[in-house]
């Protein structure tokens, strides 16, 4: 398959997965039409058990050192609920719901890689694995997990040595890759405080234990710990983004609540952050004679990138073609971290413009000039991943 005709599928593939948009864990007519693209071009699909989402696996056939080593790619395919306002002549027909993050973008790569190692199994040995995961948007909580834990719980991933993914992104023109090593994304946390007083009238406050007062410190508190305690390099964010207390104007509520969300890029500080935090709650509730409950759930892991896969990221991009360019780390999530959590690997940024049509937003979609040159990338780096792991044994 030519460039010009695999750029021409892609822009096929890519049309349908816009215009058939599925929210975290619904994604069932877009699995469906991921694997009929897959049958019909010989790809073997894993029996991972998963509802939504996929796993294909493609088994290279050439002679070297590679044999039974085995790396992995991932693409996400779920989208938003946001109604579109792109223009685009192939909107959405599942209004109410937009890849509005470009996922149809991502999986559509990852698809073509797929169609590209098939075409290749003759020049590489060894196994890559195509990860199409779905709900990497949903609101993870304890009993509904993120995408990539879904995938990683199968056990199909046990034996991934590497793991590479791209994601689509408006701060480039088609044909410029952002990767660097280190960290790429934000580790996204959320704490929840509850300060316990003690109620009585307004005009009696020596009553009781003025809760408001105390988040009021708390708050105070909590701004501070990103200024004052972490290095002024490292990219980190500590809001307060909630608060409520009372419902009267003459009563002292016994309660008050507040809550926010803590982002890091690097590991350490996630740690820093999470006991200053805990420490200044018990230490303000202490000086205020009340008691709290302070809870802290954990999210995605920040990405961080490894700098051997991440270099060989890089030199794939400028050998075929594509401007590459340091990426900047940003405090968004991105469960691509769990899969870095089993083995290393690299992430990269693919350009899409629209830069003045914000992602996560109505109005974005994806530039598909160069999302052909993406799924080679992709495809490429994952045979020299092989090569390079059978060269270290």
């Amino acid at each position: 398959m030519t460039n010009t005709e695999l750029q021409r599928q892609l822009e096929t593939y890519y049309t349908w997965f816009h215009q058939h948009p599925e929210p975290a864990y619904q994604e069932t007519e877009t699995t469906a039409h991921i694997k009929e693209i897959l049958d019909e071009h010989g790809i073997r699909i894993l029996d991972s058990g998963l509802k939504t989402g996929l796993i294909a696996i493609i088994r290279g056939e050439g002679e070297s050192a590679s044999v039974g080593h085995v790396v992995a790619v991932r693409g996400d395919i779920d989208a938003l609920p946001i109604l579109e306002q792109t223009g685009v002549p192939y909107e959405s027909l599942n209004k109410g719901y937009l890849h509005g993050c470009g996922h149809d973008y991502n999986l559509t790569v990852a698809l073509g890689a797929a169609l590209l190692l098939n075409e290749r199994k003759a020049d590489f040995a060894g196994e890559v694995k195509v990860i199409f995961q779905p709900a990497e948007e949903v609101a993870a909580t304890k009993e509904v997990p993120t995408g990539a834990v879904t995938v990683i719980n199968t056990g199909a991933l046990d034996d991934v040595e590497a793991f590479f993914g791209t994601h689509d992104t408006n701060q480039g023109e088609p044909g410029t890759a952002f990767i660097s090593a280190g960290p790429d994304s934000g580790a996204v946390d959320k704490y929840r405080i509850t300060v316990h007083g003690r109620g009585s009238h307004a005009a009696h406050p020596n009553g009781g234990a003025n809760p408001i007062r105390v988040a009021a410190a708390l708050i105070e508190g909590i701004q501070s710990i990103a200024g004052q305690d972490v290095d002024p390099v490292h990219p980190r964010v500590v809001t307060v983004t909630h608060v409520e207390a009372g419902s009267t104007w003459n009563v002292i509520p016994a309660t008050a609540f507040l809550e926010g969300t803590v982002r890091t890029a690097f590991p350490e500080d996630r740690i820093m952050i999470h006991d200053r935090l805990r420490a200044i709650v018990e230490g303000i509730a202490s000086a205020y004679d009340v008691t709290t409950d302070f809870e802290w759930e954990y999210g995605s892991p920040s990405v961080i990138n490894d700098a051997d896969w991440s270099a060989l990221f890089a030199s794939t991009a400028t050998e075929l073609g594509l401007k590459v360019e340091p990426s900047q780390p940003s405090l968004g999530g991105e469960d691509f971290s769990y899969y870095l959590g089993k083995a290393p690997g690299a992430f990269a940024h693919l350009g899409v413009g629209n830069g003045d049509r914000p992602m996560h937003g109505p109005t974005f979609y994806a530039k598909l000039d160069a999302i052909a040159a993406g799924a080679d990338l992709l495809a490429t780096v994952a045979q020299r991943a092989l090569l390079r792991l059978g060269e270290q044994r």
